[in-house]
């Protein structure tokens, strides 16, 4: 089978499912429209989970300025009642995938530096300035009518695509792929701003006469959004001096800041009725797109791409089923529609319909984070958040479906680094409290390829992060994408686990 997959789409999600699918071996082919790189700055705020998809594309180091978490403890979100008082304040918290919980980020300098990853990659070939116009597909693979912008047309072969070209995909329409949802009422002015003195907490004010989110993100740009009226939207989307002064009501010195761009833009809540034609998937904004009130969109996006490249890799290579790739929409639809319905219940409580309705609802929350449990809950970061994943690709274990903790681990020859640095680009398995092979994995189906970590041997957890959350002396068994497949303690009862589960590393759910 070839090992090829042609990726249509150059923003953040195709260039990191690009890299993703070299990572493991694949050769890949990524079309992308417009000519040159554009410095956007769409998205502004992202997780642990993000960064730690950016660590295995190799970025970590050349994006540490492009995003910034703050201190332990800080406040980086405050929601404001009409009349400016705090009543909600999220603080941040120290991730356990090794990186902050809730982190403000230059979309735009991410983007360049993925980009400049993937053409250095000698197993990316980067076709820019061409657009699909068709598609067929076979039993062996699937074919894409590409056409550049003098008219050529020409044909690109892969073993499998996946469209990340955005909410107007236009392989999603040559499908025939509808997107159900709805479109919110309100048009909202999104506007990029120079600034000089930047503010670390977002401000997000749920005023019924002017809803507005304010985050400042790295290299001196602040991100304001307000809600408009009807009559307002075409005069602030034609006329920058009636854009400005909307701007500067939110905050004053946009009155003579620069704006770097605006727009006037009504969100979506939509998902793809099907995420997967024969070979060719839908993936980002493509398959689904949310209003921004959770700040999930790319999140969500880059959970697809390290969900999809891997199994693409394991079925392609031979080390996982085909059939594996039917559980990318298994696993990741459910979250997805979580996160929009989540997305939707903070968009109402940003943007009150009225003054009553508005002290009776923040009321509520204000009491609410009196309760530890409930403060917890309302982070909207971590695993508050996070997927789950209790079908699909996965195995046996009470904690089979949660990400992997990332704790920094001592190795053998006296370094400190990142637990994923020690993973493998296949499956991995890691024994705890364990300090040598004998015993640890003993009958244990260990696939050639895998990646076998034994504690005490290979690495050393100084704070116990992994025996803490999974159990001394428990064995697991960790997808590419950081997930754990399965989970379980051999000294418990090894023969009731393996008569069960014959071949983890094959089982899907």
């Amino acid at each position: 089978m070839s090992r090829r997959v042609i990726v249509i789409g150059g923003g953040p999600v195709g260039l990191t499912a690009a890299l993703l699918l070299a990572r493991y071996g694949m050769r890949v082919a990524l079309v992308e429209r417009e000519l040159r790189p554009r410095r956007r700055v769409r998205t502004v705020a992202l997780d642990d989970e993000s960064l730690r998809v950016w660590q295995a594309c190799g970025i970590a180091d050349r994006i540490a300025s492009d995003w910034d978490g703050g201190a332990e403890g800080e406040v980086m979100c405050r929601y404001l009642t009409p009349g400016g008082r705090t009543f909600l304040g999220l603080r941040q918290t120290g991730g356990d995938l090794g990186y902050p919980q809730a982190v403000a980020v230059h979309e735009g300098c991410i983007a360049e530096a993925l980009s400049a990853a993937v053409e250095r990659h000698p197993g990316i070939v980067v076709h820019r300035g061409e657009t699909a116009v068709s598609l067929s597909q076979d039993d062996d693979g699937v074919e894409i009518g590409l056409r550049d912008e003098a008219g050529h047309l020409r044909h690109e072969r892969g073993s499998w695509a996946i469209a990340c070209d955005g909410c107007d995909s236009v392989v999603r329409g040559l499908l025939g792929v509808d997107m159900p949802g709805e479109t919110l009422e309100s048009s909202w002015l999104v506007a990029n701003v120079a600034e000089s003195t930047p503010v670390l907490h977002a401000t997000i004010r749920c005023d019924p006469r002017r809803p507005s989110v304010m985050v400042s993100v790295p290299h001196g740009v602040r991100r304001i959004e307000c809600m408009l009226e009807d009559r307002e939207a075409d005069s602030v989307r034609s006329d920058e001096g009636a854009a400005r002064a909307m701007l500067a009501s939110v905050w004053p010195e946009a009155a003579r800041a620069e704006i770097i761009e605006r727009a006037v833009l009504r969100f979506d809540a939509r998902i793809a009725r099907r995420w997967r034609v024969g070979r060719v998937f839908l993936a980002g904004d493509a398959a689904h797109v949310s209003p921004p009130f959770a700040g999930q969109g790319l999140a969500a996006g880059l959970r697809d791409a390290a969900n999809l490249a891997f199994k693409m890799a394991g079925a392609a290579q031979g080390w996982l089923p085909t059939a594996v790739l039917e559980t990318y929409e298994r696993e990741r639809r459910p979250h997805q529609e979580r996160l929009t319905r989540l997305a939707l219940r903070l968009g109402r409580l940003m943007t009150p319909r009225s003054m009553a309705a508005a002290l009776a609802t923040q009321g509520i929350v204000r009491a609410a984070t009196a309760l530890p449990f409930a403060d917890r809950m309302l982070h909207l970061r971590g695993r508050a958040v996070r997927p789950r994943y209790r079908e699909g690709f996965i195995g046996a274990g009470r904690l089979a479906g949660d990400y992997l903790p990332q704790p920094k681990v001592g190795t053998v020859d006296g370094q400190v680094r990142m637990l994923d640095e020690l993973l493998g680009e296949r499956m991995t398995w890691i024994a705890l409290g364990r300090g040598s092979e004998r015993g640890a994995m003993q009958g244990i189906p260990v696939a050639s390829g895998d990646t076998v970590l034994i504690e005490n041997r290979d690495f050393r957890d100084p704070a116990r992060v992994l025996q803490g959350t999974f159990g001394r002396r428990s064995v697991l068994l960790v997808r590419p994408d950081r997930i754990v497949h399965t989970h379980f303690r051999p000294s418990l009862a090894p023969w009731r686990l393996l008569r069960k589960q014959p071949c983890p590393a094959i089982q899907l759910a």
